[in-house]
């Protein structure tokens, strides 16, 4: 059930552009000013009272113009990705010179952060792909002695793991390296546990010789991949209402492991405020999309800004970001031999 009619709609929705706009509360003059229709002064007052009781806005004083709470960011943020729906368009565009430096992945992704904290003046974190969402694209068995050796195992990519082994004493170690190859190759690293023991089964004489590489694949399946690059940390004291009390809570929070776990478990979405309850981070608003390799998630975008930001332009960046960055990943997907 609708609580606003149209006009209080319109009326609400431009107190939020305004605001986010200027910074300055918004009278209901200014609504007037910005707005094209013909309505009253004691209209536009006393809808801007009706929003006011219902939560949408506030008067910091009595003489003071209105600021939305987030609850109007809210309806407001929901009215622009109404929009951008409506007319979106095949691809999106970004005023900017910056581009992605081809080859190191861990450079690319610091690309990526650098160009979408400097477009949406926001902090950016980026988890990094984990090697046990890729795909496994080759084997390299490397003898050190006759019963030890470095298994790099290289994924798409080009992320590679590399772990010591130690096994019996093995001459045809080329041999193993070209059956590890054939019967894993495009096998997800996660995978790596069960496909081995499915060989182990069908071969009888894989037993004894892929024995240690059993316990290999079981060192790989309890590794944690937890990694995040992030850029514009102190893009968080530009809010326009920040509480300078809470600096150092802040700086020190947002830079800690823990902080980046708890944004990433709020899951795919728009959090306004005080939705994401984070302690002392409610003047922000924090989005989280995910990027791709073909249609396949590998890791996400959190994108954390003065919850009064321009929210069209932060959308327009974000997009073109993960566009750029599922682009270039799915081609190198392909290309990684």
């Amino acid at each position: 059930m609708r609580d606003l009619s149209d006009r209080q709609e319109k009326i609400l929705y431009c107190v939020v552009r305004e605001y986010v706009k200027t910074g300055v509360p918004v009278s209901s003059k200014k609504v007037l000013e910005s707005t094209n229709l013909n309505w009253s002064g004691a209209t536009v007052r006393n809808d801007l009272r009706k929003l006011d009781y219902l939560g949408y806005i506030f008067q910091p004083h009595t003489s003071a113009g209105r600021i939305p709470t987030d609850k109007g960011l809210r309806f407001y943020v929901n009215e622009i990705i109404k929009i951008r729906q409506e007319t979106k368009k095949k691809s999106t565009s970004v005023d900017t010179t910056m581009n992605f430096p081809i080859g190191d992945l861990d450079k690319v992704i610091q690309g990526a952060a650098k160009l979408l904290s400097t477009t949406t003046k926001s902090f950016v974190i980026i988890e990094k792909p984990s090697p046990m969402n890729l795909r496994i694209r080759r084997i390299v068995l490397t003898p050190v002695t006759n019963s030890f050796s470095i298994v790099n195992i290289i994924t798409e990519l080009g992320l590679t793991t590399v772990l010591p082994i130690q096994h019996f004493e093995i001459y045809n170690i080329e041999d193993i390296e070209e059956f590890l190859n054939k019967s894993l190759q495009s096998a997800f690293l996660s995978d790596f546990k069960l496909k081995l023991r499915e060989m182990v089964e069908k071969f009888s004489w894989a037993s004894g010789r892929l024995k240690e590489f059993i316990e290999l694949s079981e060192r790989i399946a309890s590794e944690k991949y937890e990694d995040y690059i992030t850029d514009g940390v102190f893009n968080l004291i530009n809010a326009k209402r920040f509480d300078e009390n809470k600096l150092k809570e802040i700086i020190r929070f947002s830079t800690s492991s823990d902080f980046y776990a708890q944004v990433f478990n709020l899951g795919e979405g728009i959090y306004i405020g005080k939705e994401h309850n984070i302690r002392n981070f409610e003047q922000y608003t924090i989005v989280i999309v995910p990027y791709f390799v073909g249609n396949r998630e590998v890791g996400r975008i959190a994108v954390i800004f003065d919850k009064f930001s321009d929210y069209d332009k932060v959308f327009e960046s974000i997009e073109y970001v993960v566009n750029r960055l599922t682009e270039y990943f799915t081609v190198v997907s392909r290309n990684i031999q």
